[in-house]
């Protein structure tokens, strides 16, 4: 609770500079929308260790990405903070009022499972809670975020292809695994197109690698899709790690959402 106090202070205080409310301003806890990629967990005690080695995202990469969103999204005019020196394993984005903020840190950056690719689908993820579309978690006006499953829809669907075309070096891959390969070229000849779909697959696969080691689940794949098919449409966290690489599986091809979370 603490570290979310701070984030909701860090969330105010550029409002305040803008004028947007009265330095007396208080915000109730129902007056924000706030959600994050993963639930809360104690990952970054093992930062330090990784901070010793070099990881898959340097700080250069970091800040370029989390630029490029910035530069991506200008028209939505979001806030997106790096915050290279923190520990939490984990994104967060915040809206209250049509403002909105997301905050990056270094502690997901320097997991070993984490590419640059499935960096980009974080913080598409988190820009999605508040550009996604429905389903809504919050559908308040000025307070709507989609839901966890609609976000991760929305990061290959629609936002990593902005972000790399801003990011050079993204879905630059040389080596991949065959079935990524063979739905790619199928998917696509152009070579942009065709690139980004390498891109997003693998970003999905890092992020799978991720949320199962949290999760104690079995490493995910593509050819190897949750089964389940819900009654109604799951607005959390989808259930499996499995079914979250399916969703960022569909977004990638343009499938239609899974139905392991929607309905």
């Amino acid at each position: 609770m603490l570290r979310k106090f701070f984030l909701l202070a860090a969330f105010v205080s550029p409002l305040l500079s803008l004028g947007c409310f009265s330095s007396t301003t208080t915000l109730a806890a129902d007056e924000i929308a706030y959600r994050q990629f993963m639930p809360d967990n104690d990952l970054w005690k093992e930062d330090e260790i990784y901070k010793k080695r070099t990881p898959n995202v340097t700080k250069e990469m970091f800040f370029k990405i989390v630029d490029a969103g910035t530069q991506a999204y200008v028209s939505e005019a979001p806030t997106i903070n790096g915050n290279w020196d923190d520990s939490t394993v984990n994104a967060n984005c915040m809206r209250a009022f049509g403002y909105v903020t997301v905050n990056m840190y270094g502690g997901l950056a320097r997991r070993p499972e984490i590419t640059p690719e499935g960096f980009t689908l974080v913080l598409c993820h988190e820009l999605g809670h508040a550009y996604g579309g429905a389903p809504y978690i919050r559908s308040a006006p000025l307070f709507y975020m989609s839901a966890e499953g609609q976000s991760d829809y929305y990061s290959t669907l629609t936002c990593y292809e902005k972000i790399a075309a801003l990011v050079p070096e993204l879905s630059k891959i040389e080596n991949s695994d065959d079935y990524i390969l063979r739905v790619c070229e199928r998917f696509s000849s152009d070579s942009v197109a065709h690139a980004n779909c390498i891109g997003k697959l693998e970003g999905g696969l890092s992020l799978a690698d991720l949320l199962s080691a949290l999760g104690r689940q079995t490493t995910p794949r593509y050819e190897t899709p949750d089964p389940t098919v819900v009654r109604e449409t799951i607005l959390s966290y989808p259930a499996t790690a499995q079914c979250r690489l399916d969703t960022y599986h569909a977004g990638a091809l343009s499938w239609p959402r899974p139905k392991c979370w929607f309905k």
